[in-house]
């Protein structure tokens, strides 16, 4: 964490200061710029009572805006982050291939690679941080650096669970 401690306390004065909710998503998307970088980013909650997620922010509006819910889809790597709470990357281009339905538009944003940073708090699945760059982004070192995102992300999914209808 010593090599982004700028971007963590910038991160904490904007948590403290903040006056609309989506400014979290903001502060966390910058922080998450600076500690392992990102040319998309959005945040997905999970309301697994429902069975269902949202997305509560997102960096492209325009291409990935917040609308409604949709249904969870529990297969492995849901499983595998719900029960070992593991940060998954593709980090290729021959990766992503047959792993996102909306590949063309990732695609037309310069996106090759990603990375899904699940964020647990009292054994709950709030949400995942989803990052997506330039290919080969996240080797295993930005996995590493990925986990640091976790805590700051509880705070945001928490003020973010009390702002929308999940």
């Amino acid at each position: 964490m010593t090599d982004h401690a700028a971007a963590f306390r910038t991160f904490e004065e904007k948590l403290a200061r903040f006056t609309d909710p989506a400014e979290t998503g903001a502060a966390l998307h910058e922080l998450t710029q600076a500690v392992i970088g990102v040319r998309l980013f959005t945040l997905t909650a999970i309301n697994m009572a429902a069975g269902h997620v949202r997305r509560v922010y997102t960096s492209h509006p325009e291409v990935y805006p917040l609308l409604g819910t949709k249904p969870i889809i529990i297969d492995d790597w849901f499983r595998s982050m719900q029960t070992d709470r593991t940060i998954s990357a593709i980090n290729t281009a021959a990766e992503m291939e047959g792993n996102f339905p909306d590949l063309t538009l990732i695609r037309s944003l310069g996106c090759d690679s990603s990375i899904s940073i699940p964020v647990m708090a009292g054994n709950d699945l709030l949400g995942t941080i989803n990052a997506l760059d330039v290919e080969g982004q996240y080797p295993a070192e930005a996995i590493e650096k990925a986990a640091d995102l976790i805590v700051p992300a509880v705070a945001v999914f928490l003020i973010l669970r009390n702002h929308f209808e999940l």
